[in-house]
């Protein structure tokens, strides 16, 4: 099986241009959506934050590998800040690297693509072929209004060339200024629906909005030539077009070749897309136009509503696509792939006709077990699943059942083209993956903070529980009951209060099992001696050489409760400063689970102190394995030793985590491991930052234990 991502897309943008890095961050909701939504989700990357405001270095570990995937789109947002070469301007170099990325993909023969878009019109140096997207507009716009029409503009080409890159496997030489109709939409509407004289006519509206746009629009009375069967036409004419648009009005269900098409679209696996513009009602509605996307048309703003419709088609289209080719990648031979969510009618389909046992691979997410139950009673022989149902199934040692996850935020995440919402992602859907393979997740973090804020990963897992409990019995997995132990540290515990504890009796079920982290022993002093309690509310800084010293050993007892306590470990992220005790809380979990030779699995992909462990582990020496680091990074840090020493509690610093993780590495990363993974293995690991090839290899270690 090809392990190369499908599709990689880079955002790239010049770091001190607002417009352009807001543009990327709105970019990315259109082509990433939530885990299991159902929405599209091409791995997507910004500029690497190195501070020098420099383009991505190519072919280096960190930078830009058009070949990390089979298909990398590289969109280069450029403006006049992009393109300054005075007073500290970089102009020329991202100009050389536009240069050299388009020498690197030629047109009609490399499998990557290039597109430039231009912000203004000092922007088109970056593409003196004249290849730019302009995508400047009047400025008396309102910038609201503004930005949107830009974004609909930018995501409707860069979803057009990604088709086109994984329909044909390269862009045309005419694509960049004809465009030549990588799109094609079949429209399915009443006749009685097509009159251009109308203004609240759906089907007119989008035509003419077609008119400037690198779409071809499947129309039967033009397409159908003389002496053509009606019926063959109309086939031919689905079974070549990217998505059919069925114009649902208050005819279009009473019309039977209206029906017709869907009903053949459905049956050649076609993909369908429901335009809702029904005004007053239908007698009856025509039972085989569910179970698609659907927009609706809201006869406000006609020009809005057809470029709605365009815009959304095209995306349902590179979705469709996407999730076909991806499926066709991993399906076993038993498999039949049908890139929509199948239903009764997909048992029609010619691949499925034959009766002989089979199983019908289909995008996540999971149907839900009514549904499933359906289409058992019609196929008993069939079995449905999804590539997370059978990532969930995954076989592992039934010794195995808690897994110990190290994730935090990491503050250097920026350098690796990655943003806080590349990580929130990452992490909801990591615990997702292990939550639905029924593994039990020992988490030590604090239950402050709240989930809109998105850094809180302890409660953003008590969400996941919460939202996900009827999919894990949809696909038979584990109920999701004290699916998280939560070990919470002395002394961050003595500030919980009726907020936190509530989270431990659910009234619909419990969603998690609460253990106090031990007390420090050595420390007879009073919870109250140490710290305030002032009207019942505790502050607790680590301010003092002695409450640094607390938190420390709190934490440092946590992290020894949690590694007894489950059999694996995971870690992802952590902070490298402003950190509560003496060592990073990160690099100390690593650091157990390497002592007790547990297995442990290491993400570096995402920055901060897992990638810091990573490194020392590769002979990539990092300067935070030294002395000098924790003597500038931590306050009351030789105090604090000192301390360490007058309760005659066991010291390892810094120094000493670095050169255990250097003996242990170079050369024998799966022995220091001990986590079922190779060496090669480990390193793709290490460099990973794809949610479901993480798990992949997770499961593929811990079936070896």
């Amino acid at each position: 099986m090809n392990r190369r991502p499908l599709l990689h897309l880079h955002l790239l943008a010049h770091p001190e241009s607002a417009t352009a890095r807001q543009l990327c961050v709105d970019l990315q909701q259109h082509f990433v959506a939530p885990p299991v939504s159902g929405g599209i989700r091409i791995p997507v990357f910004y500029t690497p934050a190195n501070g020098d405001s420099l383009p991505p270095a190519l072919d280096v570990e960190d930078g830009l590998s058009l070949d990390a995937a089979e298909h990398t789109l590289v969109v280069i947002v450029g403006d006049q800040r992009m393109v300054q070469t005075i007073r500290e301007g970089t102009g020329t170099a991202w100009i050389e690297f536009a240069q050299r990325l388009r020498a690197l993909t030629p047109l009609d023969q490399s499998p990557h693509h290039v597109l430039v878009i231009a912000l203004d019109p000092a922007a088109f140096q970056l593409s003196p072929e004249n290849l730019a997207l302009s995508a400047f507009l009047d400025a008396q716009i309102d910038p609201l209004i503004a930005a949107k029409i830009r974004l609909t503009l930018v995501s409707f080409h860069i979803a057009a060339r990604a088709l086109q890159l994984l329909q044909d496997g390269k862009i045309a030489a005419s694509a960049p200024n004809a465009m030549k109709a990588p799109v094609r939409l079949f429209f399915s509407h009443a006749k009685d629906d097509l009159d251009p004289n109308r203004q609240d006519d759906p089907v007119s509206q989008t035509r003419a909005a077609l008119s400037e746009l690198p779409v071809e629009a499947w129309y039967d009375a033009q397409k159908i030539g003389a002496g053509q069967k009606f019926a063959d036409a109309i086939d031919a004419g689905i079974g070549d077009s990217s998505i059919v648009v069925a114009f649902q009005t208050d005819r279009f269900s009473e019309r039977p070749w209206c029906r017709r098409e869907v009903l053949d679209a459905k049956v050649m696996g076609a993909h369908v897309m429901l335009v809702n513009a029904v005004k007053t009602g239908e007698a009856r509605s025509f039972p085989y136009s569910g179970n698609v996307p659907t927009v609706r048309w809201q006869y406000l703003d006609p020009a809005a509503d057809a470029r709605n419709v365009i815009n959304r088609a095209v995306l349902e289209a590179l979705r469709f696509t996407y999730n076909r080719a991806v499926l066709e990648r991993a399906k076993t031979a038993t498999d039949i792939v049908v890139a929509s969510p199948p239903e009764a009618l997909t048992l029609t389909q010619p691949a499925l006709r034959t009766g002989a046992p089979t199983s019908v691979l289909y995008p996540d997410p999971p149907l839900g077990r009514e549904e499933l139950e359906v289409l058992a009673e019609l196929r008993a022989d069939c079995t449905f699943v999804t590539p997370l149902t059978r990532l969930a199934q995954t076989p592992r040692p039934p010794h195995v059942s808690r897994i110990a996850v190290s994730i935090s935020e990491s503050e250097d995440i920026a350098r690796y083209g990655l943003s806080a919402a590349h990580f929130a992602t990452l992490t909801d859907e990591v615990h997702l993956y292990l939550l639905l393979a029924g593994l039990k997740i020992v988490y030590g973090g604090g239950l402050t903070g709240g989930m809109a804020s998105g850094s809180n990963f302890t409660l953003r897992l008590f969400d996941l529980v919460r939202s996900y409990s009827k999919l894990a019995e949809s696909i038979n997995a584990p109920p999701l009951r004290d699916a998280i132990l939560n070990v919470a540290p002395w002394p961050l515990r003595l500030g919980y209060g009726d907020a936190e504890w509530c989270l431990f009796s659910d009234a619909t079920g419990s969603i998690a099992k609460y253990d106090d982290g031990p007390r420090p022993l050595e420390l007879a002093q009073t919870d109250e001696a140490l710290f305030d309690h002032a009207g019942g509310v505790w502050k607790l800084p680590s301010d003092t050489a002695l409450r640094r010293y607390a938190w420390a050993r709190g934490l440092t007892l946590m992290r020894e409760a949690i590694t007894s306590l489950s059999q694996a470990r995971l870690v992802v992220g952590g902070k490298l400063a402003k950190f509560s005790g003496v060592i990073p809380g990160v690099v100390e979990e690593a650091y157990l689970s390497l002592k007790s030779g547990g297995p442990l699995y290491l993400v570096g992909g995402f920055g901060g102190a897992a990638r810091a462990v990573c490194d020392q582990l590769r002979g990539v020496v990092r300067p935070e394995f030294d002395e000098s680091f924790s003597e500038k990074t931590v306050p009351d840090y030789s105090a604090c030793k000192e301390l360490y020493a007058k309760y005659a509690v066991p010291f390892v610093s810094m120094r000493e985590i670095g050169a255990m993780m250097t003996a242990k590495g170079p050369g024998q990363i799966a022995r220091a491991l001990h986590n079922g993974l190779d060496d090669q293995e480990n390193l793709e690991l290490m460099q990973c930052k794809d949610a479901q090839r993480i798990f992949e290899l997770l499961m593929q270690g811990m079936a070896r234990l």
